[in-house]
């Protein structure tokens, strides 16, 4: 996809507003949420006087609206209240509906429903409104004239970043290295200790920058998104480590960009931490991956062995290669114990060796730019036409 600088200029500002983070980092994508609709009026048997509704609680998704506003606007007491409809009086026999309660929230966001864990609502209209939360019934013959309560729930509020490329891997493998190399004037904590990077960041790659030879073939104008993302740990689907949470960020990735030390990968240098090889390290990102989504497997990835810098020895380097060569096959993941095999395994659509430390990363940007020029962007399915009075219910996966 090409953009003018003037879309990216507006891209950049839009993505800013959500996160409300000079460096755009996020470092709040989830909250909690106590909602109740308004309970339905009280009837008037003598007279058969109706009670009104109780008002609805609906989100109405908006483009200026950064998700940490969500705290604020609610002053950190993270409750949402309809009103309740008027009760049935001698002169009033047909109560007022209760008042709605219309909260601004970011677009894109999703509305999880925490004790069945369903899907309430995908915020990703603007302008339009979302039911969250029903008002009760107002009394009457039907309900022996008492009110019915409002829908009480406690929801939870997930931001979802949607970047073209995400990047994965253990902690350490030279994720953000990579960032920087694509966005050098960019900000970016870097250390030789694993979870240096403790919150999702996003960066934006234009080709007209510095990092782009002038003779490259890319020296058209466009851009791309990048999300850098703390790194998982094996376990991770066992509640091991904090990463796990942040994979969500990957579900509307174009495409995954995985980071793997051509060295291997060790948490910890203690005898009960296992030493992982390259190859090792690969299928058990796979694992984690399809523990969480199994859609997440299946997305375009391209896998970057990153450090060869480090690589001292020519059986060393041969070794890297004879390794990039097989993970260019589609049963690469053969010869590994039964113990390390994924489920669904990853096709990789390519393999890189670099070293993102030197900042030489041309090849690896014109694999991304072709691959992302050939990937239609996810649509949502087209939404429900009554979706303002009936909530969705899918079941998340």
């Amino acid at each position: 996809m090409i953009f003018s600088r003037k879309l990216l200029k507006e891209t950049i500002t839009s993505v800013q507003k959500l996160i409300k983070h000079d460096l755009n980092i996020v470092t709040a994508d989830k909250y909690i949420i106590s909602v109740k609709a308004g309970n339905g009026g009280t009837g008037l048997a003598r007279y058969n006087g109706c009670g009104g509704y109780g008002g609805n609680v609906y989100f109405v998704a908006k483009p200026n609206v950064a998700f940490t506003d969500i705290k604020r606007k609610l002053k950190s007491k993270m409750k949402i209240r309809a009103d309740p409809g008027v009760s049935a009086n001698k002169l009033g026999l047909i109560g007022a509906h209760g008042k709605h309660e219309y909260f601004e929230v970011p677009i894109g966001i999703e509305v999880v429903d925490r004790e069945n864990n369903t899907l309430i609502a995908r915020c990703s209209r603007p302008f339009n409104k979302y039911l969250i939360a029903r008002g009760g019934e107002g009394g009457s013959a039907n309900t022996g004239y008492k009110g019915l309560p409002g829908q009480a729930l406690e929801i939870e509020v997930h931001l979802k970043l949607r970047p073209n490329i995400g990047l994965l891997g253990f902690p350490n493998a030279g994720k953000s290295t990579i960032l920087k190399a694509f966005v050098p004037e960019k900000s970016v904590k870097i250390a030789d200790y694993p979870f240096t990077t403790v919150n999702p960041q996003v960066a934006f790659w234009n080709s007209s920058t510095p990092s782009t030879s002038s003779t490259s073939p890319l020296a058209e104008n466009f851009t791309v998104s990048l999300a850098d993302l703390p790194g998982i740990i094996e376990g991770a689907s066992r509640n091991r480590g904090r990463g796990y949470q942040f994979l969500k960020h990957l579900e509307y990735a174009d495409i995954v960009l995985m980071v793997v030390d051509c060295q291997g990968f060790q948490l910890k240098n203690e005898l009960d931490c296992p030493f992982r090889t390259p190859l090792e390290s690969i299928a058990l990102l796979n694992k984690e991956v399809e523990n969480y989504d199994k859609k997440l497997a299946k997305k375009p990835i391209v896998l970057v062995l990153n450090k060869i810098d480090l690589l001292e020895s020519d059986e060393s380097r041969d070794n890297i290669q004879s390794l990039q060569n097989l993970l260019k096959t589609k049963n690469w993941w053969m010869g590994l114990p039964e113990e390390f095999r994924p489920t669904i395994p990853m096709r990789f659509e390519n393999v890189i060796q670099l070293s993102a430390k030197s900042g030489k990363i041309e090849e690896l940007q014109k694999v991304l730019t072709g691959l992302r020029h050939h990937i239609h962007a996810l649509t949502d399915v087209p939404e429900n036409s009554n979706f303002e009075e009936k909530p969705r219910k899918k079941r998340l996966l």
